[in-house]
């Protein structure tokens, strides 16, 4: 059977320097690769899994907050390809009302401080156009707890955002509509009063 080893030769010389023979220590490191390769083959799997959404913008940010993957949903949702937009700072998917107050650091702070920051609020595409979106961002740390960068996913929720803005709107129109009936009910009813009050006298 075959096995991985890790092999160190070393030249065995005499006092005068000559090659009498070779010291060779030979390492089992089979189980070593197999989990690197185990681990390699988990990664592959989730990159792949990553790169195939398309409902959900899911990217790395690091540590400054720079583009540092893109998968097709963020392109689909953003409008920028990978080549247009690795290395590129992420306030760019911000207005320029949310730059002015800080809005990008602020998220990454409050991601840091929290464990993880959420919100639905406006975001900006590559074309200019705004969308609704659902955002959470949390912090990814490497084993000694360092930070590595930022997780971002993003859900582009603008059909629910008009559906629910539609409702809202339908329901303040049949309110006051309601209003206003009962407004004429009332002073339909203290007019049958007043009409009563005619005939008895």
């Amino acid at each position: 059977t075959e096995y991985w080893v890790n092999v160190i030769i070393v030249p065995i010389k005499d006092e005068n320097g000559v090659i009498r023979g070779f010291s060779k220590v030979t390492r089992d490191i089979t189980e070593k690769k197999q989990a690197e390769q185990k681990l390699r083959n988990i990664k592959e799997r989730f990159r792949l899994m990553v790169e195939g959404v398309q409902d959900y913008a899911i990217f790395m940010l690091d540590p400054e907050g720079r583009v540092a993957t893109w998968n097709k949903g963020a392109q689909r949702n953003k409008g920028y390809s990978a080549d247009e937009i690795l290395g590129k700072h992420f306030s760019i998917f911000y207005s320029q009302t949310d730059i002015d107050t800080n809005k990008p650091t602020l998220e990454l702070e409050e991601a840091l401080l929290n464990g993880r920051f959420e919100d639905e609020c406006w975001r900006v595409r590559k074309d200019g156009s705004l969308f609704w979106t659902n955002v959470i961002i949390a912090p990814i740390r490497d084993e000694s707890n360092s930070l590595v960068g930022f997780s971002k996913i993003t859900r582009d929720l603008t059909e629910r955002k008009k559906s629910e803005d539609k409702i809202k709107l339908a329901y303040r129109e049949l309110e006051e509509r309601v209003n206003v009936r009962t407004h004429e009910l009332s002073v339909a009813k203290a007019n049958a009063e007043l009409a009563v009050q005619a005939r008895d006298q």
